[in-house]
């Protein structure tokens, strides 16, 4: 199993169940692809829960999710995505930059993750957490100051894996609510459909 699973963010997310006080909405379903959203307590935005089946391996996922410079082929509006540190076997902290259209500004995410591993079934989840102080700000990008969510892999049999990607995020700056709302259901999907792509290839 490799040391690192490194996650690139899409910042403009809207998962912290601790947080949430209502139930999940169901948005889109379509292609295999449930998006769900919910609101969480002093938010503005919602988060989101995105779920699917690929035919692929657990060990498929691994390699995928290791390749951190391949997320920006995969992950909606993901421009680069590269690891700043590893702190254990388990953990480690990345950093993503998000696009945005014009006039809004681009958003950065430093975030850390870590991962527990279990057997059975075999499954893996990903915890994430944003760290906005571990490496100084990028002139003319807005730092993304809070986020949390997980990334969940479920072995169904062998040749097929249940994907939840589920996050939410303050995305900060001056982000009209047009953005915000377009954005938490067609983003994980897209994500999720273009991941789809990478594991059954």
């Amino acid at each position: 199993m490799p040391k690192r699973i490194l996650i690139c963010i899409a910042v403009f997310g809207l998962s912290a169940d601790s947080f949430a006080t209502t139930t999940w909405q169901r948005n889109l379903e379509k292609n295999g692809i449930i998006i769900e959203t919910r609101s969480v307590t002093g938010s503005s935005y919602k988060e989101f829960k995105a779920t699917m089946t690929a035919k692929t391996s657990m060990q498929k996922v691994l390699t995928v999710m290791d390749d951190i410079p391949g997320y920006a082929h995969w992950m909606k509006d993901c421009k680069e995505a590269k690891r700043i540190r590893v702190l254990g076997p388990n953990s480690g902290i990345v950093y993503s930059l998000q696009s945005a259209p014009w006039p809004i500004a681009d958003r950065e995410a430093v975030v850390q993750y870590s991962y527990k591993k279990s057997a059975k079934p075999p499954a893996i989840s990903v915890s994430l957490a944003a760290v906005p102080d571990a490496i100084p700000a990028t002139p003319g990008k807005v730092r993304i100051a809070q986020l949390k969510g997980y990334w969940q892999f479920s072995e169904v049999d062998k040749e097929h894996v249940e994907v939840i990607y589920s996050l939410h995020s303050e995305p900060g700056g001056n982000l009209p609510a047009w953005a915000a709302a377009g954005m938490v259901a067609h983003l994980p999907y897209e994500t999720l459909a273009k991941l789809r792509q990478r594991l059954e290839n």
